[in-house]
């Protein structure tokens, strides 16, 4: 058998228990066991990362919610489908998927802890807008200047709106740190002094270098750190000295928000996304293992470095 059949077989048979556990969500059937199948699927994920394969994430989601117990667990799966789908352009089969679950939901299966992730593309940018201003000043206020990052400020600048298929906005704070390691300490007590003021929200990601603040809808809003160091300009993850200090500051005013944005913000999307920043690609993967290693040192005095960890 070669490679290329045995991979055949191996995705035949994700489909295969993706469909099983389907059937047992739309026809249940007494006395059904999800532990082989899930057993299957980790064996096949540990052999060849099929993880993260849609038909993968679609199976797994599709047994926990036929078992009934703890139906949250599924989320941070549903949320991959939903990035993956989305990269591929393959949002009808999102939905398509989704609305299996709602069905199931109408019939008694529970989805207690589970969200849908919505895109920009179906809500009120002007709500939006106002909400992160709101949050961009008690955070300013409480900590110190923020300003637009990330795929927001590409959004605002390429686009002049916020990109129809992101689903969270991305913030920086500009902290008073030296270098990496005392901007680790400092970004620890932003953390708390943001949890003292209750700007933060319950949900927070693995990945220690990144906040998840209070937001006033069903998108995410992420703070990352950012600090000057011997006239570098570092944004955690993907700014780390390649600019100088004055592609940040003085912050310039969005003329589509009103909010603030680097002093040169065309110069930071380059180093984040590359020469190709102005053309759309919903399939760009950011290199968070390249970002990580260069940002080893702050990552190691959050007492959490991993190569592999990312913004989820």
């Amino acid at each position: 058998m070669t490679v290329t059949q045995a991979e055949q077989r191996r995705d035949a048979r994700v489909a295969e228990i993706r469909d099983i556990a389907l059937a047992q969500l739309v026809l249940p059937r007494k006395g059904f066991d999800p532990a082989p199948y899930n057993a299957e699927l980790e064996e096949m994920a540990a052999a060849a990362g099929e993880g993260f394969s849609t038909d993968y994430l679609e199976a797994f989601i599709l047994l926990i919610i036929v078992v009934g117990k703890r139906p949250r667990r599924a989320q941070k799966s549903l949320y991959r489908l939903y990035k993956k789908r989305l990269a591929a352009g393959q949002m009808d089969r999102f939905n398509a998927f989704t609305d299996l679950l709602k069905a199931a939901e109408a019939r008694g299966h529970s989805l207690d802890g589970i969200f849908f992730p919505q895109s920009f593309n179906t809500l009120d940018h002007a709500a939006i807008w106002a909400d992160v201003g709101a949050t961009l000043d008690k955070v300013k206020e409480v900590i110190g200047p923020v300003f637009l990052n990330s795929g927001t400020l590409l959004g605002v600048v390429r686009d002049k709106s916020l990109i129809a298929h992101d689903d969270d906005v991305d913030l920086a704070v500009l902290m008073g740190s030296q270098d990496q390691e005392s901007a680790a300490r400092d970004w620890q007590a932003v953390g708390a002094r943001l949890q003292e003021a209750g700007l933060l929200s319950a949900k927070q990601v693995t990945n220690p270098a990144v906040l998840k603040l209070q937001s006033g809808g069903v998108y995410n809003i992420d703070l990352f750190p950012a600090w000057i160091a011997e006239g570098r300009l570092h944004v955690y993850p993907h700014t780390c000295g390649d600019l100088p200090e004055e592609a940040l500051l003085p912050l310039a005013q969005c003329p589509v928000t009103g909010l603030p944005i680097p002093a040169r913000a065309e110069a930071v999307l380059e180093v984040n996304y590359g020469e190709g920043w102005r053309r759309p690609d919903p399939g760009f993967a950011f290199p968070w293992h390249r970002a990580n290693r260069r940002f080893r040192v702050f990552m190691n005095a959050l007492g959490s470095y991993q190569e592999g960890v990312e913004d989820e």
